[in-house]
């Protein structure tokens, strides 16, 4: 019975009534599922790929990274009604390179933080701030959401390309319906008249 139905659905059940375009329907329809169900591997092992190769030079730029301790050189301004949620204000902050030398810059800090207080930043080789390093586990994060956004996007490609498709097919059927009516309606207003 089920297959009867799913049969019906895409047009291969033999019925003489189906319409050109139902039978073209049917097949947008399955061609698009092939395309969603042989390109999302595909697209998805790519994309794993290219995440995993930008993840990896990532990875090997961190392990020059360093740890070094910075003093505040001024305290965070107190927290105001309009300061936001996460209450973080940037100040004014001296580390010491890897090599020795003397650096300042900004960070963001919580607005309890007074000055002269000793924080602990991430620096490359030349001494420059960075983020916190990346782990292994967040690089297979980002290849997940990477592959997860592409197969998603695919996906609403060949929506929008059904959709599209559907409507052309519609307005034909709509043409077909209009000139089917334009031969036959005048026959059948006639015999209702006539009866009148």
């Amino acid at each position: 019975m089920k297959t009867t139905r799913i049969a019906r659905k895409l047009g291969l059940d033999g019925n003489p009534m189906r319409r050109r375009t139902d039978k073209i329907a049917a097949c947008l329809a399955a061609l698009l599922l092939a395309v969603f169900l042989i390109g999302a591997p595909f697209l998805s092992e790519a994309t794993v790929g290219w995440a995993g190769h930008h993840g990896g030079a990532e990875l090997r730029a961190t392990r020059s990274w360093h740890q070094v301790s910075a003093v505040l050189l001024q305290g965070a301004p107190a927290p105001t009604a309009t300061s936001g949620v996460l209450r973080y204000s940037e100040v004014l902050v001296r580390w010491t390179t890897p090599d020795g030398r003397a650096r300042t810059g900004r960070i963001p800090v919580s607005a309890d933080m007074a000055a002269g207080r000793t924080v602990r930043l991430w620096v490359d080789s030349a001494g420059s701030l960075t983020g916190i390093p990346l782990n292994r586990r967040a690089v297979v994060a980002d290849e997940v959401a990477a592959a997860v956004v592409v197969i998603g996007g695919l996906g609403i490609v060949l929506w929008c390309l059904a959709w599209a498709g559907r409507w052309v097919l519609d307005r034909r059927r709509l043409a077909d319906w209009q000139a089917g009516w334009a031969a036959v309606g005048p026959q059948w207003t006639r015999r209702f008249r006539s009866r009148g």
